[in-house]
């Protein structure tokens, strides 16, 4: 009497499931769908085994164990893919951030181009015309004099701040080009460490706007970082075109003091948020971002190097 007690309890308990299952599979749920079917090929597949000389009760055991193990199962699995469709939702929310940060960038870079740069020159020029009235003041004439050079730094920091800001260089000379700039421009700039560039591209390679933009900042920051966090002494910045496979790969290197590993287990690299981002950007143009040491046998200077391979058009 207890076994059939036991059988019934446990028959009544999938019964429940069961109905549960079906009601939600109805009303449009794919998990209770999933569910369902599954569950009773598992039971199909159980039943040879459970009437091989088992007892109600041992049969009643099994289902239940087999049951509890498939709902973990489940569960684990149910967990796995919400994370995915989180991580896949906080994506699709850092490229929409990236694109409205690139057209604000866009906007700024245009309104300083068209009204402010214009109106430094015109200051310039009407300071120009003051010069002769002026010149035999000589305190006027060193004041306007100091208003010009003001006037004149102020203009050529608001062009580097264009240059920076915009992205329409790469429209406008091509993205070789604008690499080729880009690398001049830190070269310049700083003073160490020394930024080197090979490449084997043509002059305005046919590549997608977006994979463009996208190759472009990854590649600035990841020069940036070297400059400003890494204090190398070299960058090497190498761009290598597969034709065959219309695919561009991307290796930025340096010999600096290199990325901390996170938790000191030295397996996962600390990402702030440059790293960050140009592991979004890659993401979002179908390329895998590696950030490794350049120089792993090196312990004081294992520098960084900073990797990816993205076809030249998308899909």
């Amino acid at each position: 009497m207890g076994e059939q007690s036991v059988f019934v309890t446990v028959c009544a308990l999938l019964l429940v499931v069961l109905v549960l299952s079906v009601v939600l599979t109805l009303r449009g749920s794919q998990g209770a769908k999933y569910f369902l079917w599954t569950w009773a090929l598992l039971l199909l597949l159980g039943i040879p085994f459970m009437s091989a000389g088992l007892t109600i009760s041992g049969q009643a055991a099994a289902v239940m164990m087999a049951f509890f193990a498939y709902s973990l199962a489940l569960a684990k699995v149910h967990r796995n893919v919400q994370l995915e469709v989180s991580h896949e939702e906080t994506r699709r929310v850092l490229a929409e951030s990236n694109r409205r940060i690139d057209e604000e960038r866009r906007t700024i870079s245009r309104r300083l181009h068209d009204d402010i740069n214009p109106n430094l020159l015109l200051c310039k020029s009407e300071l120009r015309r003051l010069e002769s009235v002026v010149s035999k003041d000589s305190d006027a004439a060193r004041t306007l004099a100091s208003i010009h050079e003001l006037i004149g730094d102020s203009y050529t920091k608001l062009r580097e701040i264009i240059k920076n800001t915009r992205i329409e260089v790469i429209d406008s000379i091509g993205f070789t080009a604008a690499i080729e700039s880009l690398i001049s421009h830190y070269t310049n700039f700083f003073d160490k460490p020394t930024i080197s560039l090979e490449h084997d591209l043509p002059k305005r390679p046919r590549i997608d706007e977006e994979i463009a933009i996208s190759t472009y900042k990854i590649i600035r920051e990841a020069i940036y970082n070297a400059i400003k966090h890494s204090n190398a002494r070299q960058v090497s910045v190498r761009l290598k075109m597969d034709t065959r496979r219309n695919r561009l790969q991307v290796d930025v290197s340096d010999d600096g003091a290199g990325i901390r590993p996170r938790g000191g287990n030295g397996e996962e690299m600390a990402a702030g948020i440059g790293l960050i981002d140009m592991r979004e950007r890659a993401h979002a143009i179908g390329a895998n971002l590696s950030i490794q040491p350049a120089f792993p046998s090196n312990a004081k200077r294992p520098g960084t190097r900073v990797s990816f391979s993205v076809s030249l058009l998308s899909s």
